[in-house]
């Protein structure tokens, strides 16, 4: 496991910020990998409520049965756009990736084999963790273990954050179900929607969304629209058999002319089923994992086709559930595999039948915008696969996004120390505004000046000071211009002064002379309960 146990109360260092990550999936986990990697040094926590990384790219392992290994979410990550992000070479290099070599195909409503390339999940540059899906996040932790110093990284797993608070100085504070502290920190990330979105009322019985309520308050309109940009997301739940074959009857499964099968639409409603994927055993048995759609999920008559999510194993309940879904994968391999089983059957050698539900978790398009990923007045930030862009909903959403946080994290706290600004940073101001409807972040900063004896300073600052604009994607770094007056700042191209702190002039010459509308943002104060 990467990185120590995370205390409650955990000190903060002077000069560094600290971030806590609800979540350690792949998003998650590469957040951490991008962070340390860019020279984060600064404290950093993932909790994670199961009992090790991957989230729905992990590998489920058997405390009875310890050549029992399944990836029961995501069996591959695959790769569409033309760039790899920055952490696959590295997770290539040091073997906790490879690539995928086994068959895939198809599955067409008619029963025949098609290219597999019309399934999302199939098409692109394909890749798998060495011994299980779950080494691309303990290897993504393992690059994130390499950098920054020591014991700042840590894990809390089997820990579920239940509650957020918003600190009077700024920062979060966690707690859990029980309202024991977790930790505090100065950022707060989710990669995942649970604590954001309305399904953890439905799911857990919770009487409040955690960071809706935490949020509440605090004036901050970028997080409270992306919030509401959350909360109207459709998610989908899945349910996923998970068979266990025998070494006897393993060899037919094995021969298949696939190891992942798609299903295309026509399937889908023809056998209620999304996809199945075979895993061979390293003592001659071989798993098999069928995924079926939440609201899809084949069912005997009259049974309910959504059981609530975190039903326990081998329940009356998935009963009900596991032989229509048993059935129903024997009719759609019936051409290859020759095993038709009566309803009152099985599969011929299945030792062992598990139901795995992923709660609401899949999202729809179009996904939290790219622009909203970062709220930085309340300290609050997203990544994840529910994020738009290139990968959206798979594996590889959740990667580039990560990144992106990574990126956009880097250049507002590490390198500017804003959160608590250290002795060699203690000049820099940072303040908000919205510029032409979208949120724009100066910070200032004296900086090392190389003259400070020149006489024409201004509002504190001298030449060689600098200004850093975050807004629209843009990252621009201004020098201090030499005018006399309230503090002004340009490179040639772009135009920041000061003349009215409240409503800034910012210009960018292109042709002409592109001028936006600036009004200061005042900054956000915690509300009277102090939440």
């Amino acid at each position: 496991m990467a990185g120590s146990s995370p205390e409650s109360g955990q000190s903060r260092r002077p000069g560094a910020a600290s971030l806590a990550v609800i979540g350690a999936g792949v998003a998650g986990c590469a957040l951490a990998a991008g962070l340390r990697r860019g020279g984060w040094d600064g404290s950093l926590v993932l909790w994670e409520a199961g009992r090790g990384p991957g989230g729905r790219a992990a590998t489920r392992r058997s405390r009875q049965d310890a050549l029992w290994r399944l990836d029961h979410g995501a069996p591959l990550l695959n790769l569409v756009e033309a760039d790899d992000p920055e952490l696959l070479g590295p997770l290539l290099a040091q073997g906790w990736l490879v690539p995928w070599r086994e068959p895939v195909a198809m599955l067409q409503g008619d029963g025949t084999l098609g290219p597999a390339e019309a399934d999302p999940l199939l098409r692109g540059r394909l890749y798998r963790g060495r011994q299980g899906m779950d080494d691309l996040g303990r290897g993504l932790l393992a690059l994130a273990e390499a950098q920054g110093p020591p014991g700042r990284l840590a894990t809390g797993y089997g820990t579920l954050v239940r509650h957020l608070e918003a600190l009077p100085q700024g920062g979060w504070r966690l707690a859990d179900s029980a309202g024991t502290v977790l930790g505090e920190a100065d950022w707060l990330v989710l990669s995942s929607t649970l604590l954001a979105h309305p399904r953890a009322r439905q799911r857990f019985g919770w009487s409040e969304v955690p960071l809706q309520r935490a949020s509440a308050g605090l004036g901050d309109r970028d997080l409270e629209a992306a919030l509401a940009a959350i909360a109207s997301m459709e998610l989908t739940a899945r349910t996923n058999l998970m068979l266990t074959i025998d070494a006897s009857a393993a060899a037919r499964w094995l021969a298949l002319p696939f190891r992942l099968l798609g299903l295309d639409a026509e399937a889908q409603r023809r056998w209620g089923l999304r996809r199945v994927a075979i895993q061979p055993l390293v003592d001659g048995r071989c798993a098999v994992v069928a995924h079926a759609d939440g609201e899809r999920v084949p069912t005997r008559a009259g049974a309910p086709a959504n059981t609530p999510a975190n039903t326990p194993a081998n329940t009356p309940e998935d009963a009900t559930v596991i032989a229509p879904m048993e059935t129903a994968l024997a009719g759609a391999l019936a051409p290859w595999l020759e095993d038709r089983p009566a309803d009152d059957e099985g599969l011929a050698g299945v030792s062992r039948r598990q139901l795995m539900r992923w709660g609401a978790a899949f999202p729809h398009p179009p996904g939290l915008a790219a622009a909203s990923m970062v709220c930085p007045t309340s300290r609050v930030a997203f990544c994840g696969d529910f994020i738009a862009g290139a990968g959206f909903g798979r594996i590889e959403g959740a990667l580039r996004s990560a990144q992106a946080l990574a990126g956009r994290l880097l250049a507002l706290v590490l390198l500017l120390c804003l959160a608590l600004g250290s002795p060699a940073t203690a000049a820099a101001e940072a303040a908000s505004y919205r510029c032409d409807g979208d949120l724009l972040l100066a910070i200032s900063d004296n900086g090392a000046v190389d003259a400070p004896g020149i006489p024409n300073t201004a509002a504190g600052t001298v030449p060689g000071a600098t200004v850093l604009l975050e807004w629209r994607g843009l990252r621009l770094q201004l020098p201090r211009t030499n005018n006399a007056g309230p503090p002004s700042y340009t490179d040639g191209l772009w135009w920041w002064s000061l003349e009215d702190p409240d409503q800034p002039r910012f210009l960018h010459r292109r042709g002409g002379i592109e001028s936006f509308s600036c009004q200061a943002i005042p900054a956000a104060a915690p509300p009277a309960d102090g939440r």
